[in-house]
């Protein structure tokens, strides 16, 4: 498990290979973005509230450039402010990260391991959700139990490098990577903190083997970069 010094270094220096960068611009615009209210109403119920927008809501404009310069900067005022998630309640982007990994945004599969919605889960963790009835579940009901389960509805106070350590730890952190030196592709892949070294199937490493899917590292600074969420370093 790294510091979270080491957490904030290697995000500061992330950088999104020019290779993939369409590829996280278009994640982030078809994926993350559209589905936030739903992702936001899975957080505010595992904090108990109802209706609610989460504290760091905001106005998202792509081009600031057909703006007036008043309208640019009243804008990048309320980034500094608004981006921050100061609740206790999880970040929505952290659950569409996970989303990301588990499923590749699919809303008809598990946030546990991206099984089908349309029984329990097979793959670890087996035999989710426990919601109090059979199958189907709706990916909300499924999502809280998963996130519940891991009691990230416990944690407080999302700084940067919480975020990232329980990102990593969603996946699971493999000792191999520490011993070879690799940054998990979970979090690093399609940046220059990841080249190749992974798990082609169930606990067989392979030094060689190239993890394709972007980590969830490039999705959250696409997000930052473009004044949508700001996580604090400490």
């Amino acid at each position: 498990m790294l510091t979270d010094l080491q957490y904030i270094h290697l995000f500061d220096s992330c950088k999104i290979l020019p290779a993939r960068a369409g590829e996280v611009s278009h994640i982030v615009s078809a994926n993350i973005i559209p589905n936030r209210k739903r992702y936001e109403q899975i957080s505010n119920l595992l904090n108990g509230r109802t209706n609610q927008r989460s504290s760091c809501f905001i106005r998202d404009i792509e081009d600031l450039s057909v703006y007036s310069s008043a309208t640019q900067r009243l804008y990048q005022s309320s980034v500094n402010v608004n981006t921050i998630n100061t609740s206790s309640a999880i970040p929505w982007y952290f659950i569409a990260c996970v989303h990301y990994r588990e499923s590749t945004s699919n809303f008809n599969k598990h946030l546990h391991n991206g099984d089908p919605l349309s029984n329990y889960t097979k793959q670890h963790p087996a035999n989710r959700p426990q919601v109090g009835h059979k199958p189907p579940f709706t990916f909300e009901e499924s999502a809280a139990d998963a996130l519940r389960l891991r009691k990230l509805d416990k944690e407080s106070l999302w700084t940067l490098p919480k975020i990232l350590a329980r990102l990593e730890q969603y996946n699971g952190i493999a000792k191999a990577y520490e011993t070879n030196h690799i940054n998990s592709p979970y979090l690093w892949g399609g940046s220059n903190l990841y080249t190749k070294g992974g798990f082609p199937r169930d606990h067989y490493f392979s030094l060689n083997y190239v993890n394709k899917q972007l980590g969830v590292a490039v999705i959250l600074k696409e997000l930052e970069q473009r004044g949508i969420i700001f996580m604090p370093r400490s």
